[in-house]
């Protein structure tokens, strides 16, 4: 069974065997930037993997295509590329304004598949209470 995530561009998932959140930047085994997300045609998201102590990869993955293994056991593929719309003034149905200026926000779903004890953190997780 996968995890499923969905992030915009300019986020960041972190995963790893022993990841540490209070200090995720020191202690993973992989980084996940997502750079851009396209929902175009080909629907698409470019990520920038770095792998510690190792460097940096650019990938792009497309929906329906190749999942990219991190390593045995761990990969991530594309699910799905949707847009989330903003509108910055609601629409009032009473006065008929409002909900014309808005913003669209691709976003991209990815699935992770990792053993039990590989820990996958986004960049903006909160700690439970």
């Amino acid at each position: 069974m996968a995890l499923k995530l969905t992030r915009l561009a300019g986020t960041v998932v972190y995963g790893g065997w022993d990841l540490n959140p209070n200090d995720l930047e020191n202690s993973y085994d992989h980084r996940l930037l997502i750079r851009t997300v396209r929902d175009s045609d080909e629907h698409n998201a470019v990520i920038n993997v770095s792998i510690n102590g190792v460097g940096v990869e650019e990938h792009v993955l497309r929906v329906g295509g190749d999942t990219l293994m991190l390593e045995n056991d761990v990969e991530v593929g594309l699910e799905n590329v949707h847009n989330y719309t903003i509108r910055e003034t609601p629409y009032c149905p009473e006065c008929e304004r409002g909900g014309e200026d808005k913003k669209v926000i691709p976003q991209a779903s990815f699935a992770f598949s990792a053993p039990r004890e590989y820990q996958i953190l986004r960049d903006d997780a909160r700690k439970k209470r």
